[in-house]
């Protein structure tokens, strides 16, 4: 039995313009999916990705509400990205070990920036690891998809007055706590401010990627850099990113 869909009195789309938004914008699912394969896996499919991310595009088509302000594109961009990530995490594929390293490089990290009273440099994380700086790109590689998501979690579109957070249209549907709003808010702060202590380079790739939605080859061509250069940048950005973000999240309930 097929859902009737609202008129547009209501602000939601008709039926006839919800198929013809899923028709158009098919492409921004394979964009979409394109910029994760990069990351994963051989074992996962790519066509059980593209279908999660149609199944966004076709949520984001019957739900967009033109009244609001928002452009489709960016409401459909972060639907289709949030029904992918839903995807991935349901698979849990990430094994435990690559979680384990994430968190000792973490800490080893925030160790480092205590003992030396300013932000260190990978060279100096790879030497207290006792490893080579190319056995820590490795390691970074490895956990990049999961640094990827954290800050698919909260980040912000950069559309002006339609700013709002990827995690905020996948759960519109739900009804959040303060203390939960309280805490996503600052979430964005701690990574707003982690972003901003970021190395200018790496800052550029953070910003191209995650708010630009550039391709890493596309900001190689802007930045006159290899692909391999900017994904090292894009490794070791993300690896200061949640080193710096997992001790500010975390200290007020250790200090609690």
């Amino acid at each position: 039995m097929e859902t009737k869909v609202q008129d547009n009195k209501s602000g939601v789309v008709n039926k006839e313009k919800r198929d013809k938004y899923v028709m158009d914008y098919l492409p921004l699912v394979k964009y979409v999916v394109g910029k994760f394969m990069i990351y994963l896996p051989a074992h996962l499919d790519q066509e059980d990705l593209i279908e999660s991310g149609i199944l966004g595009l076709i949520e984001a088509a019957e739900r967009f509400k033109e009244d609001k302000g928002v452009q489709f594109k960016t409401y459909a961009f972060h639907r289709i990205r949030g029904s992918v990530l839903d995807y991935l995490r349901l698979q849990d594929w990430v094994p435990r070990s690559v979680r384990e390293k994430d968190n000792l490089i973490k800490e080893t990290h925030n160790t480092l920036e205590q003992k030396l009273g300013r932000y260190p440099q990978p060279e100096e994380v790879a030497e207290e690891l006792g490893i080579s700086c190319s056995e820590l790109d490795k390691m970074l590689a490895d956990i990049n998809m999961c640094s990827m998501s954290y800050i698919e979690d909260i980040n912000i579109d950069n559309d002006g007055d339609s700013r709002v957070s990827a995690n905020e249209i996948i759960k519109d549907n739900k009804a959040s706590e303060p203390l939960s709003d309280l805490e996503s808010m600052e979430e964005k702060e701690v990574l707003e401010r982690a972003i901003m202590e970021l190395h200018p380079k790496e800052k550029l790739v953070i910003t191209l990627y995650y708010y630009e939605d550039m391709l890493l080859r596309e900001i190689a061509e802007v930045m006159n850099l290899s692909e391999s250069r900017v994904s090292q940048l894009h490794h070791r950005a993300l690896m200061s990113i949640r080193a710096k973000a997992d001790k500010q999240t975390q200290s007020p309930k250790q200090t609690a």
